[in-house]
C-alpha cells in the first residue's frame, strides 16, 4: 500500500518525533477517539516543554500538563488563545483517561482544532523562519487506514517515549536550529506501517528473536500449518498450551515439558515455523488490505484468488483426479462446490487418510482450473476490426515432401493445432519453451508466448491463458493468450522456422 502524507509532516524538520506522534493522532481520530483525547494532552505536554527548555526556566520533573501551563501564562508566554487551547486539550485528555462514557468524533476534532493553533504558535515563535504553517485542514476518515485502539496506544507509547528521550536531548543553545534526532534506529515506529503489523510482543528462543504482530496476538495455532510440528502442537493443546499466540511464553525455551517425549529440539523447531507462519499471514494480511471484498484460497505461501465461476465448479471426481477420498468425505459434510471450501486449505488434511500432498493435489489443481476459467479475449480490442473478416487462422507448413495447413478457429486454437502438429513430427519443442518464446516476430519483447510457467520476463502474471499437455513430456505448456491474430502467426510461424519447418502465412501477406 503506498505510504501517504500526513498533516503534521510540515514540522518534521523541528521534531520528527513529534511530527510522528501527530501522524498517529491524525490516524486516531476517527478509529479510537478516546485515544487521540487522551494522547493530544501527552503531544502538548511535550511541545511545553520544549518551550521550557528554550526559554531556560526552571523545570520540576514533577510537573504536570496544568502546572506547566500555569507557569507559562503567570510569565506572560502563552497568549490567552493559546491557553484556551491547551486547557481544551488537558481537560478533554484527562476525561478520556478516566471516563469510561463513549467519546465522540465531534470532540476528537475540536482537540484537533485546538492542537493545530498551540502548533502553529510553537512553529512560528520557536521554529525556523522557512517554515510555513499551511491552513488549517480537517482530517478524512480513510477507513483502511483505521487502527484498533490497543494497537495506537502500543505506538503512541512508543513514540511518545521516543520523543521524551529527544527532548532531555535537546540543549538550550541548539533547541532552535538543531534538527530532530534521528529515529532510523526505530524503523518499526518511523514506518507508517499498515493497521495490525505493529509488534505487540517479542518471542525469543536462545538469544534469536521473533516480533508478533498486532493482527496475530490471539490468531489460533492450527496445527497442520506446522509441518514438523503438528503433532508437537497437538499434545500441548490437550494440555492447554500454546492453542493461541497470546498463549505462547515469551521464551520458547522449555516449552516441551508441558508435555513428555519431547526435547528442546522441538521447542526450537517450532520456533522457526512460527517465524514462517508471521511471514505468510503477514503477505495474507496485506493481500487482504489491498484486495477488500475479495475471497481467496490459501496454502502456505501461496494464494488463489476465488471468482464466481471457480466457486461453483462441483466437487466431484470428473472436475478433480487423485483425490476420491478427500472428494467423498466433502460431500458427505455437504460441501459439494468449490465455494464452500475453507479459505484456509491445509484445514482440509483433518480427513481420515487425507495427508497434506492430497491437500496440495486439490491446491494445484484449483490453480489450474482458475487460469482454464479465465475470460478469453482472442483479439484486442485495437485489432478486432482489422481482422474480424479472418473466420479461420492458419499456417502452411512443409517438412520433407509433405505439405499441411495448421488450422484455428482462435488464437489459442492455432496454438494448440501447431503444438499438436510439432510434436507428432517428434521436432525438439520443449527445449525452446523451456526458454520460452518470445511473443512476435522477434525475440526483442519481454512477453512469452509460451512457458513452463505463466509468467512473462518481467514476472508479470500472463493476461490471459490458455494450457497445452505435452504428449512427449508430459508437462504442461502456458500459453499467453491475450495477443492478436497477427502476433500469433508471427510467433507460431518463428517457432517453427526455428525446428527446420518451411512456413507461409497467406493471411499476413494478403494484409501486407
Amino acid at each position: 500500500m503506498e505510504k501517504q502524507s500526513y498533516f503534521y509532516q510540515f514540522i518534521e524538520p523541528i521534531s520528527k518525533e513529534l511530527a510522528l506522534v501527530a501522524r498517529e493522532l491524525e490516524n486516531s481520530i476517527f478509529s479510537s477517539p478516546r485515544t487521540m483525547l487522551t494522547h493530544a494532552r501527552v503531544f502538548v505536554e511535550n511541545i511545553l516543554q520544549q518551550v521550557i527548555q528554550v526559554e531556560k526556566l526552571p523545570n520540576d520533573p514533577r510537573a504536570n500538563l496544568k502546572d506547566q501551563l500555569d507557569m507559562l501564562s503567570d510569565k506572560g508566554y502563552l497568549l490567552k488563545e493559546i491557553q484556551d487551547a491547551l486547557h481544551l486539550i488537558r481537560q478533554s485528555g484527562n476525561q478520556a483517561a478516566h471516563d469510561s462514557r463513549m467519546f465522540r468524533f465531534s470532540e476528537a476534532l475540536l482537540s484537533w482544532e485546538a492542537l493545530y493553533k498551540i502548533v502553529k504558535w510553537y512553529v512560528e515563535v520557536y521554529g525556523p523562519v522557512d517554515i510555513t504553517v499551511p491552513v488549517y485542514q480537517d482530517p478524512s476518515p480513510l477507513m483502511e487506514k483505521r487502527y484498533d485502539m490497543s494497537e495506537l496506544e502500543i505506538r503512541l507509547k512508543s513514540l511518545e517515549e521516543l520523543l521524551s528521550n529527544s527532548v532531555q536531548k535537546l540543549t538550550t543553545e541548539s533547541a532552535l536550529t538543531e534538527t530532530a534526532v534521528s529515529v532510523e534506529t526505530h524503523p518499526e515506529i518511523n514506518e507508517e506501517v499498515n493497521p495490525g503489523f505493529t509488534s505487540i510482543r517479542t518471542l525469543t528462543f536462545n538469544g534469536r528473536q521473533l516480533e508478533i504482530p498486532y493482527f496475530l496476538r490471539d490468531a489460533f495455532l492450527l496445527p497442520q500449518r506446522f509441518e514438523k510440528s503438528e503433532t508437537f502442537l497437538i499434545r500441548l493443546g490437550a494440555e492447554q498450551q500454546a492453542r493461541i499466540m497470546s498463549e505462547l511464553p515469551s521464551n520458547l525455551a522449555g516449552l516441551h515439558k508441558h508435555v513428555k517425549r519431547y526435547s528442546e529440539k522441538n521447542d526450537e523447531i517450532l520456533f522457526e515455523e512460527l517465524r514462517t507462519l508471521i511471514e505468510e499471514e503477514k503477505i495474507r494480511r496485506k493481500l487482504s488490505l489491498e484486495r477488500p471484498g475479495e475471497l481467496f484460497f490459501f496454502y502456505k505461501d501461496d494464494h488463489i484468488v476465488v471468482t464466481e465461476e471457480l466457486s461453483k465448479v462441483v466437487l466431484t471426481s470428473s472436475e478433480f483426479t487423485g483425490i476420491p477420498s478427500l472428494l467423498r468425505q466433502l460431500n458427505e459434510d455437504q460441501i459439494e462446490c468449490v465455494g464452500q471450501l475453507p479459505k484456509e486449505l491445509v484445514i482440509l488434511a483433518k480427513y481420515e487418510n487425507v495427508g497434506i500432498g492430497t491437500v496440495e493435489k486439490l491446491f494445484e489443481q484449483l490453480k489450474k482450473k482458475t487460469y482454464e476459467k479465465a475470460v478469453i479475449t482472442e483479439i484486442e480490442d485495437s485489432n478486432k476490426t482489422s481482422y474480424k473478416k479472418w473466420e479461420s487462422l492458419y499456417i502452411n507448413v512443409k517438412i520433407g515432401r509433405g505439405n499441411t495447413v495448421i488450422r484455428g478457429e482462435s488464437v489459442p486454437a492455432l496454438w494448440k493445432e501447431g503444438l499438436n502438429w510439432i510434436e507428432d513430427h517428434h521436432l525438439p519443442l520443449h527445449q525452446l519453451v523451456e526458454e520460452g518464446v518470445i511473443l512476435g516476430a522477434t525475440d526483442n519483447g519481454k512477453r512469452f508466448a509460451v512457458a513452463l510457467e505463466p509468467f512473462h520476463k518481467d514476472k508479470r502474471p500472463f493476461t490471459q491463458m490458455h494450457t497445452y499437455q505435452s504428449k512427449l513430456t508430459e508437462t504442461t505448456y502456458y500459453l499467453e493468450t491475450k495477443i492478436n491474430p497477427k502476433s500469433g502467426l508471427e510467433t507460431l510461424a518463428k517457432l517453427l522456422t526455428r525446428l527446420g519447418v518451411e512456413v507461409k502465412i497467406p493471411l499476413l501477406e494478403e494484409n501486407l
